[in-house]
């Protein structure tokens, strides 16, 4: 096998949690008093955090610091995700397939997402509780920065002592494949995810996928 270990991002790959993120948003946003948004308008938000929802949506509308802060949306973006980051999560189809076909090659597996660390934590341990990771890493403005920082990928290199050429990183977002490149490592492109919904481009096309069994070629290649 050509890899060793294979990081995950989370939500959009790993997880449909869109209809989750859309709940907490909209449910925080009717609390603030503030424009709600649609699913798809949704998926245009997502790709830094709770952190960077908010620092988006305060630039979209142009909103009078006077009126609401950044800090205070943050909060409350917080306590509302903190209720409805589960909300209708399930996995993408082919997941199980993929995440079993590493445990029996002895391929180790670990997470690398701008979600909340905390809530990535619970994610994981009500949706993927069946298999082990060597390390999730979420973000924490305290301690783990966001991607593109090379910061997750780099600790779970050092912790297990993998290789960056051994290690393949499995994303959905160009801040996936951003942070691959800060971090020296390949990547894939899952073509089910948040990024397709938004529309990005200039992605390459071949680092793109369509279904886990072609992630699982080219960890066979």
């Amino acid at each position: 096998m050509k890899y060793k270990l294979v990081l995950f991002d989370l939500d959009g790959t790993l997880t449909d949690t869109l209809e989750a993120i859309a709940k907490s948003v909209n449910s925080a946003f009717e609390e603030l008093n503030l424009k709600t948004y649609t699913l798809t308008e949704c998926s245009r938000l997502i790709g830094n955090g709770i952190a960077g929802i908010a620092d988006k949506v305060f630039a979209m509308e142009k909103y009078d610091e006077n009126t609401i802060t950044p800090e205070v949306m943050k909060e409350i973006l917080r306590k509302h995700y903190g209720k409805y980051y589960n909300y209708n999560v399930k996995l993408y189809g082919g997941i199980e397939k993929l995440l079993d076909f590493l445990e029996e090659n002895n391929i180790k597996v670990g997470i690398v997402t701008n979600k909340d660390h905390g809530l990535a934590l619970d994610t994981v341990e009500k949706n993927l509780s069946k298999w082990k990771f060597v390390d999730i890493i979420g973000a924490s403005d305290k301690e783990h920065p966001r991607k593109p920082s090379s910061y997750g990928i780099d600790k779970i290199s050092e912790e297990t002592g993998i290789k960056k050429e051994e290690i393949l990183y499995v994303g959905d977002m160009d801040v996936d494949v951003q942070t691959a490149k800060n971090s020296g490592v390949d990547i894939v492109y899952c073509k089910w995810g948040f990024g397709t919904l938004k529309g990005e481009e200039n992605i390459p096309e071949d680092i793109k996928v369509d279904t886990v069994d072609e992630i699982i070629e080219k960890i066979k290649a």
